[in-house]
């Protein structure tokens, strides 16, 4: 697993990190504020029980029959000097206000508040409305010897308890939103806690891939060159020819390896910082195609090439230009014996979009999430290294593109890739 592969996995570590505990967050946050409104409302109404309960010895009936008196002492609930708590009134039988503070409950309202206790009840609690505002409204019945006197209600505005549950949700919004970016924090350094193991082993692998490559390519060099001049002192139908062959075939094969490996080296290694010029992307395919119609031929495929004009990327010429060689390569390789490997540029959107196409066998779908693994070679080929797909989608990557094997389409045989380039603006 390369560097890249690894940051990318810590970031999709932190995000699922992130979401997961967002959720959770998000459903503590409703849970206190629920019951950040129970225990508001809860408040409110021992308020206004507490009032109408207390208010019950300032209102009172009379006789027999009985008849309603209002005690209006000065530090009563009905005087002018009142006694602390929710507005309290009086409210007669009639359903008229008779004693208490002006304006804090409407005839409606009043009228409603002795409804609720016309069956003789005990106090009652309920929301209403009174001038528009809603208020939370507690009715106590005022009993006489033979009939209903009246109530005495207790009022409290619902505002008050709205604005404390709004405070109480957004104070709550703030340290849920403090919290989850303590998380994020958290996950991300947690995240590369646990990678860092593996990223530790890539670093060693990318070094490994470089060293071995450098090491490799002299003596390999040396084989391949040793085993040329033997067939040419000795001759390819000496005794030695066919073996000398054989060794000079397995050095050139090892060559191109040892070259991929060092050009995964340099390319994990600048990956981000490579210099990047403006390209005409059609021209360059039409050199490359010309490059590989011989060999091609000769593998038994007519390789063509179907272009719009005037595409530009930005990017490194050699690099898309090794990139595209790769698939190339690979659809001789493994798909010329369907006669027919097409190259295809196109624009779609914001992307140059180059498919290769060949009719071969295609890819067996066990194989399609490991044929750009490094070193991986379809079952039973021949040649290659195992590393020319890895290289093009690093290059791809590289170039803030992508490159992709795309499924098979119906009745078309053969493998498809699709390698995305972002085009160059107007501007």
């Amino acid at each position: 697993m390369s560097e890249e592969q690894l940051r990318r996995l810590r970031r999709r570590l932190t995000a699922s990190y992130a979401a997961v505990s967002l959720v959770v967050l998000v459903a503590i946050a409703v849970i206190a504020v629920l019951q950040a409104h129970d225990r508001r409302h809860e408040q409110l109404d021992r308020l206004v029980e507490r009032t109408a309960l207390s208010a019950s010895g300032y209102a009172y009936p009379e006789g027999d029959p009985s008849k309603l008196i209002v005690d209006r002492q000065p530090d009563g609930y009905f005087g002018p000097a009142r006694r602390p708590g929710a507005p309290v009134l009086v409210v007669d039988e009639h359903g008229k206000v008779v004693a208490g503070p002006a304006g804090k409950l409407d005839a409606a309202a009043a009228k409603r508040a002795l409804a609720r206790i016309q069956d003789g009840r005990l106090l009652r609690v309920t929301d209403d409305v009174s001038g528009g505002d809603g208020v939370r409204v507690a009715s106590n019945p005022i009993n006489g010897s033979d009939r209903l006197l009246g109530a005495i209600v207790a009022v409290e505005p619902l505002a008050g308890a709205a604005h404390d549950v709004r405070t109480a949700g957004f104070l709550i919004a703030a340290a849920v939103l403090g919290l989850w970016l303590l998380t994020i924090a958290a996950g991300w350094i947690l995240a590369g806690r646990a990678l860092r193991p593996a990223a530790a082993v890539a670093k060693r692998e990318e070094a490994f891939l470089a060293d071995a490559a450098h090491e490799l390519r002299t003596p390999v060099a040396v084989i391949r060159a040793r085993a040329e001049q033997g067939l040419r002192e000795l001759g390819e139908d000496g005794p030695a020819g066919p073996a000398l062959r054989a060794i000079e075939r397995a050095a050139e094969r090892a060559s191109g390896t040892i070259a991929d490996m060092l050009e995964l080296a340099r390319l994990d290694a600048r990956r981000g910082r490579m210099e990047r010029e403006k390209l005409r992307l059609d021209l360059q395919l039409e050199q490359l195609v010309e490059e590989y119609e011989d060999r091609a031929r000769e593998a038994g495929a007519e390789l063509s090439l179907t272009a719009a004009p005037d595409v530009v990327v930005r990017g490194d010429e050699r690099l898309l230009g090794r990139s595209v060689a790769n698939l190339v390569e690979n659809a001789i390789r493994y798909g010329a014996d369907g006669g027919e490997i097409a190259v295809h540029l196109s624009v779609d959107g914001p992307d140059a979009v180059v498919e290769v196409h060949d009719r071969g066998p295609g890819v067996p779908p066990a194989q399609h999430g490991a044929v750009f693994d490094r070193f991986h070679r379809a079952s039973g080929a021949a040649g290659g290294s195992g590393l020319g797909l890895p290289i093009a989608r690093l290059v791809a990557e590289a170039h803030d593109g992508s490159l992709e094997l795309l499924p098979p389409i119906d009745g078309q045989p053969g493998a498809r890739f699709r390698l995305r380039l972002p085009l160059v603006g107007e501007g």
